[in-house]
């Protein structure tokens, strides 16, 4: 957006090459990668000159509101880091904290030098009111009708298993196959405060494979098919989306039977991976967490040619606690940090 408004207000790519000390090639590239993403041209040649397109003119004047209200957006956040004091309490699940809010972190700290951060790491899910935190990074629908969620975006889901497990137990090659695999599952337990605080073991979405497979013409992979039996407290939940699709299938008569079964649960997502790693059956797994184990070979994607899956990142707050100036300025921060860019 810079890019284009500097080449603009310049008058051409290389003016706005030398003003931004870029190379005049990268700037024909970006604004050709805009107009890719716009679906439309934002520039007409005119024998050797450039001109704006309808549509360019509108474009430009909105990134020109953007990019001020952005600046003024910045002064506003020097002037807060300044003034901000206090304790911040922050709650984000294990993966997600170690590879992408602790880097992230240092720059806020240094933005914000009054204010203190207690960051606690764990896959369980919490109540930001009840169990004390000012902010909680939630994986999946909020639990708590207290809380008030911000979204942050999607974090993609991969199904994946390690070669050994497929050569030992064969690749599925439709969903409804994995009822006879080596599942693994993710408790993500609800708050003490809610009621009924069972375990619930989040598994596969339902890929809306076009055929069913009679169970009965299932050969088992266990000898004793009593392993296959999940605990009576941990009946699958399916990612957001999916229940509905299950629920409508119920009742049309669907066989439940098909529901995978869960050999192993685990309440946090690095067991998971190293569980998977080892051989020890399939499993969900966020994408960029097993994104370096698939280039290797490590892993591989099971159902391959599954509509792809994601899940629902926000940040949970207590909605009826009042906002603290070093809470302020963390979700600020955190909201501009982590949600996706406006295309």
């Amino acid at each position: 957006m810079a890019v284009f408004v500097a080449t603009v207000e310049t008058g051409s790519m290389a003016a706005a090459a030398r003003a931004l000390e870029l190379p005049t090639a990268l700037i024909g590239k970006q604004i050709q990668q805009l107009e890719d993403q716009l679906g439309a041209r934002l520039f007409e040649r005119v024998g050797p000159w450039q001109r704006l397109t309808g549509a360019g003119l509108q474009y430009h004047q909105q990134c020109r509101s953007i990019l001020e209200l952005m600046r003024g957006a910045e002064t506003q956040a020097q002037e807060t880091g300044q003034q901000a004091a206090g304790a911040v309490r922050v709650h984000a699940p294990v993966f997600f904290g170690q590879r992408q809010l602790a880097p992230a972190l240092a720059a806020f700290l240094a933005d914000y030098p009054q204010v203190q951060v207690e960051l606690v790491l764990d896959d369980r899910a919490v109540d930001p009111r009840a169990d004390g935190f000012d902010a909680v990074f939630h994986l999946g629908p909020l639990l708590s009708d207290h809380a008030q969620g911000l979204p942050l975006g999607e974090q993609a889901l991969s199904l994946v298993a390690a070669p050994a497990y497929l050569e030992r137990h064969g690749t599925p090659e439709r969903a409804e196959e994995l009822v006879r695999h080596r599942c693994l599952g993710f408790i993500a337990p609800l708050p003490e405060a809610e009621p009924d605080p069972e375990p619930q073991a989040r598994w596969a979405p339902d890929w809306d494979a076009e055929d069913r497979a009679d169970p009965d013409e299932l050969d088992p992979v266990l000898e004793d098919e009593s392993d296959w039996d999940a605990p009576d407290h941990s009946a699958p939940a399916w990612p957001e989306g999916a229940a509905e699709a299950a629920e409508a299938e119920a009742q049309e008569g669907a066989d439940s039977a098909l529901a995978p079964a869960i050999r192993l649960q685990s309440n946090n997502a690095l067991a998971l991976h190293a569980l998977a790693l080892g051989g020890a059956g399939i499993t969900v797994l966020p994408t960029a967490l097993v994104a370096e184990d698939l280039a290797a070979g490590r892993l591989v994607t099971v159902l391959p040619e599954a509509p792809a899956v994601s899940e629902a990142l926000s940040l949970a707050l207590a909605g009826d606690l009042a906002e603290t100036p070093a809470l302020t300025a963390f979700v600020d921060w955190a909201l501009a940090r982590f949600q996706p860019a406006a295309s």
